[in-house]
């Protein structure tokens, strides 16, 4: 399960608003949605498209198993869900971004957010990975993280379809992400320049 998919709280307080009275304790009281981005050469390797095997095309089986690298000119593969910790090697190459806040004492909207992604170490970039942080209480900011330092949480990981060589002078990778309350998906688009 994606971090994200536990918005449906959003939407569930959203239908019980007109019971709510009006100083109602709305816990938790705020999302904010993070992301950094992150060398993972064995889950790129192991999530790479298939193609032509021993003479076979395999490429059938790149969206029954969700193919993510090395995929066919823009296209994007989905973001999936993993404990980042499992993941074999990985390296963060960023600092920690928040790229959009959810406010649960407001009925549920669209939400959009944007970023611009300031590399700190070299590295490949394979991607990044992406959770949501729960704020409890906004008076006293109590804070559950579900990030990749949470080995009891999963979070999105959203992979490039090409790795990318990067460094802290003068790599930037743009991301946005939009939130689609009808769908109750996230999308994600980034771009390294």
């Amino acid at each position: 399960m994606l971090p994200w998919q536990n918005l449906r709280f959003w939407n569930e307080r959203t239908l019980l608003d007109p019971l709510l009275s009006e100083d109602a304790f709305i816990m938790p009281c705020k999302g904010i949605l993070r992301l950094c981005a992150m060398s993972l050469p064995d889950l790129w390797r192991s999530r790479c498209s298939l193609k032509d095997v021993e003479g076979f095309d395999h490429s059938v089986a790149n969206d029954t198993f969700g193919a993510c690298g090395d995929l066919p000119g823009e296209q994007q593969g989905p973001c999936l869900p993993y404990y980042v910790w499992q993941c074999g090697y990985t390296k963060k190459l960023s600092k920690v971004y928040s790229l959009v806040d959810f406010n649960f004492s407001e009925p549920i909207h669209s939400c959009f957010g944007k970023t611009k992604i300031k590399f700190a170490h070299d590295g490949i970039c394979h991607g990044f990975a992406v959770w949501i942080d729960w704020v409890l209480d906004e008076k006293n900011p109590i804070v559950i993280s579900t990030g990749p330092e949470s080995r009891y949480w999963k979070q999105g990981v959203q992979l490039l379809s090409r790795p990318v060589q990067v460094n802290p002078v003068s790599s930037v990778m743009h991301v946005e992400a939009h939130f689609d309350p009808g769908t109750a998906e996230l999308v994600f688009k980034s771009m390294v320049s």
